[in-house]
């Protein structure tokens, strides 16, 4: 687990599971399309990264978030050559259902078309476990140590 603190009211967590068969970052607080971009080159420059079959952001915990449409485009430009890394990797990001973000989701998706990556989003965390088996593990063995 490795925990960015980007701003005061933002906190990035990135946990390497699986042997590094999925990484799941979660965003809680503020973030920012900075924060998020940031966040996605540290993670890609880790040599982990070249072991990656599954990506999931879990946005749940995101209390606010301040990304434009030009950071999504950012984004997406970040991440061509970074899904060169693992091009059969899955991508998924599990978003709240409210309206907030769903216009920003539905870009992602479109602008991520042309990644080697499949890219999902879901609204729940049962979704994304039934999708990715390492992240329903990871859930399970969390729910036990609480």
């Amino acid at each position: 687990m490795f925990a960015h603190q980007h701003t005061l009211d933002t906190v990035i967590t990135d946990y390497w599971i699986n042997n590094n068969s999925l990484i799941l970052t979660r965003y809680t607080g503020d973030v920012t399309g900075q924060d998020l971009i940031d966040a996605s080159l540290q993670k890609s420059g880790d040599i982990r990264f070249d072991q990656v079959k599954f990506i999931i952001g879990d946005w749940s915990g995101a209390t606010n978030i301040h990304i434009s449409p030009e950071d999504i485009k950012a984004l997406v430009a970040c991440l061509r050559p970074i899904s060169v890394i693992c091009p059969k990797a899955k991508s998924a990001s599990i978003v709240n259902p409210d309206s907030t973000g769903n216009a920003l989701v539905a870009w992602y998706k479109f602008l991520a078309d042309d990644l080697s990556w499949e890219v999902e989003i879901f609204h729940n965390h049962q979704a994304a476990m039934a999708w990715c088996r390492d992240y329903a593990d990871f859930m399970r063995q969390a729910a036990i140590a609480e």
